[in-house]
């Protein structure tokens, strides 16, 4: 983070002083008294089609009054949550449990309230349905690590309200396609509305998803794996509450993190605000509050998911009765989206995960005695991580060290106790040796094209951070308001063209650069990768005479239109734009991956002030997005989205000529934003009655492109920019769609005239 004032506003430790609002008090409040709750499972092995609840529901988190656990002291908090229709509405939800190959259907129904539990920011760029909120609060469902339709993706403009009286321009259909072809992994699903993702995700919208393969099953029948009650899902968030227990988050002044620390010259922060990060003080795992679990004397499977928005941890096991901490073994198995070939021991015994990342790991209780209290602890810090220095200590990025958790509250997760081995139980024999996958993963040699795509940080129009996305784009500077993608360099706004449009089965290479002094989680929708390597970069503040990266001075830059809440227009942001001055020159050597960081993933992270490589296949057309899976920094727009295009189809090229997909496709139209015509191409896999029209933002009709039946095969159309009395458009956003005989696609477009 660049900015002083807003570094003391956004990171106080989580227990200074609680200024005007009464919080529960984390320090004394009673640590491992409830049992870690088991989410329910949905049995979606042999496929169907699944009705599913989101509703607001009243649920014990462990919390109780007072500092001291009895039935009386209980607290009760309102919470969002998930599960089948007319049945059981719980946070975390249900977790799915699916069989590769075998397809499912869900629908996710919107019963959530007109009043959100938390106070929306409506200064950001956010889903803003236009009746608001009479029609309750906007969601959408991702399946984080899915290899997902784009329609079925949970794009952040997919977004609905109650009975889908309100829908956001990338929504395509009420019932979602998971195809379930991918190996087995641990996926989760979580509310993915744009611009209030963290705030329904703090509400409590997430549940795991297991995938399952015959692999993964063989492993479990010939007992290498832990499984039934030897594994078990355990999901990490941070919250803060207030004295009776309902949920709190900072928003505005005399808030925890904003108390006394800004200038005069910020009291203009809307009320309520986004804050640049969020760390709370309660620790709480699957829902509760500090839980603690009964363990057998033998190996269990942990899968780890961090749901939190913005915190990394540094987790390790540490035995209670000892003098000396000392941090038990942990075993990785697995990464984001698959097994890991062989089983690793994690570095230092430490299990770093950064929020939206998963690890598969396996811990060994039988060598210890039953009566032995082992607590799972973490020294990541109480603010924005930054790595680590030579000394393994927490680097403060300024050549210090930063203080880990605090030790009395987020430094403790959970507790796990020894109890005896029952007679006939099993022992499962998983260890270094054991082989869990065949992976082979790709190499540069294998990359069609290399993107370069950035991390910078600058302010927004109220003076608070501005987390954003961008590219390196060549040499030359960005030229502002250009429709064309190979004039566009540096920081990039949500509703700038479109600059990763790789093509269909493409193999790319993806570089991210990190311009900003913390570490981003960076998540792909779609694409599992392999993370190829990481290497620092130099920076230059001052212009660069002998090379690398410059990042132009703030007071250089222009202000540039960003959004409004509703339409995408007319906020501004201050830029943090940078120029490629020597290509490479002060890129360090490139280090390759830890051993359990290794295989396929979606989320990885990018320490401050380096540049990583991942390398992806691109298998499926559409809209999709990239972004840091911060929720704080996702919803304040460092987001993109991308574009995997379809080929059209070339005289010259009969195997571009040959390609046929199995289902109708409405691709990205091109130019993006345009002053005047623009080219809409689709496909249809048979011969069907079809219509393309043009509406705007709130749906109302435009103009009607074409209808009739259409041929098999891939066509495009022209419009020219006007409506249907044949006036010019003004400038704006517009929605364009196919409507099928079985279903409707929708795309967005922008008009700068």
């Amino acid at each position: 983070m660049n900015f002083v004032l807003l570094l003391a506003a956004f990171f106080l430790a989580p227990w200074s002083s609680q200024a005007q609002v009464n919080l529960l008090d984390a320090v004394t409040h009673p640590k491992y008294v409830e049992n870690l709750p088991l989410p329910g499972k949905i049995n979606a092995t042999n496929g169907g089609y699944f009705r599913m609840d989101m509703r607001e529901v009243t649920q014990h988190l462990g919390l109780y009054t007072g500092g001291v656990a009895t039935p009386a002291n209980k607290l009760y908090t309102k919470v969002w949550g998930y599960g089948m229709e007319n049945g059981t509405i719980t946070y975390p939800g249900p977790t799915f449990v699916a069989m590769e190959d075998v397809g499912i259907d869900v629908s996710w129904n919107n019963n959530l309230p007109n009043t959100h539990l938390l106070p929306v920011d409506q200064t950001l760029h956010w889903a803003a349905p236009p009746r608001y909120p009479r029609n309750g609060q906007p969601t959408v469902v991702h399946l984080h690590g899915g290899h997902t339709e784009s329609a079925s993706d949970g794009l952040p403009e997919a977004w609905f309200t109650r009975r889908f009286r309100d829908r956001g321009p990338n929504w395509v259909k009420k019932v979602y396609h998971y195809d379930n072809d991918q190996e087995a992994a641990t996926l989760w699903y979580h509310d993915h509305a744009l611009g209030i993702t963290r705030l329904n995700v703090y509400a409590g919208l997430a549940g795991f998803y297991f995938l399952r393969d015959q692999n993964e099953m063989n492993l479990i029948n010939n007992g290498t794996l832990p499984s039934g009650d030897y594994e078990r899902e355990i999901v990490l968030q941070d919250r803060y509450f207030t004295n009776d227990g309902q949920l709190f988050l900072p928003s505005k002044f005399g808030d925890p993190f904003f108390e006394g620390t800004l200038g005069p010259e910020f009291l203009d922060f809307p009320n309520p605000s986004i804050v640049a990060e969020f760390f709370g003080d309660f620790m709480i795992v699957n829902g509760v509050a500090w839980p603690k679990l009964e363990v057998e004397q033998t190996k269990y499977r942990f899968r780890m998911l961090n749901g939190s928005d913005s915190r990394f941890y540094v987790l390790y096991l540490d035995d209670e009765g000892t003098v000396e901490e000392e941090k038990l073994p942990i075993l990785q198995i697995g990464v984001d989206d698959g097994f890991l070939n062989n089983p690793v021991p994690v570095p230092n015994n430490e299990l770093v995960i950064a929020p939206g990342e998963r690890a598969d790991i396996v811990i060994d209780f039988s060598q210890l005695p039953a009566g032995t209290r082992l607590i799972m602890k973490n020294r990541g810090p109480d603010g924005p991580f930054k790595g680590f220095n030579e000394d393994g200590d927490l680097d403060d990025g300024d050549n210090g060290v930063l203080d880990p958790a605090n030790p009395l509250t987020t430094g403790q997760i959970m507790a796990f106790d020894v109890v005896d081995l029952v007679d006939d139980e099993p022992t499962f024999s998983v260890n270094t040796s054991s082989t869990l996958n065949n992976i082979v993963e790709y190499n540069l040699a294998d990359a069609d094209n290399t993107r370069r795509v950035a991390f910078f940080e600058g302010m927004d129009a109220m003076g608070r951070l501005q987390p954003i996305h961008g590219i390196i784009n060549g040499d030359d500077p960005k030229v502002y308001g250009s429709d064309n993608p190979a004039e566009l360099n540096g920081s990039l706004a949500w509703f700038e063209p479109i600059t990763e449009n790789p093509m269909l089965n493409d193999i790319e290479v993806w570089e991210a650069w990190n311009f900003t002094e913390d570490a981003h989680p960076m998540h792909l929708h779609l694409v599992a990768f392999n993370l190829l390597d990481i290497a620092p970069i130099e920076i230059s503040e001052d212009g660069g005479a002998d090379g690398g990266i410059v990042v132009i001075p703030q007071d250089q830059e222009e202000h540039h239109s960003h959004h409004s809440g509703n339409n995408g227009v007319g906020r501004y942001v201050v830029e943090s734009s940078i120029l490629e001055t020597g290509p490479d020159a002060n890129v360090g050597i490139p280090v390759p991956p830890a051993a359990n960081q290794r295989g396929w993933k979606d989320t990885f992270i990018l320490p401050p002030g380096t540049r990583a490589r991942v390398i992806a296949k691109f298998d499926r057309p559409g809209r999709y997005v990239w972004h840091c899976h911060i929720l704080s920094h996702e919803d304040h727009e460092m987001m993109r989205p991308y574009e995997v295009l379809l080929p059209i189809p070339r005289p010259v090229d009969p195997i571009v000529a040959d390609y046929h997909p199995a289902e109708a496709a409405l691709a990205a139209n091109y130019p993006n934003p345009t002053s005047g015509s623009t080219t809409i191409p689709f496909f249809l896999p048979a011969d069907d009655n079809i219509r393309v029209d043009i509406v705007d933002i709130n749906g109302r009709p435009v103009k009607e492109l074409a209808s009739g039946l259409y041929p098999a095969g891939n066509h495009q159309l022209e419009w020219n920019g006007t409506n249907s009395a044949g006036s010019l458009v003004p400038s704006g956003i517009y929605i364009y769609q196919l409507h099928t005989s079985n279903e409707v696609f929708s795309q967005q477009m922008i008009i700068q005239r």
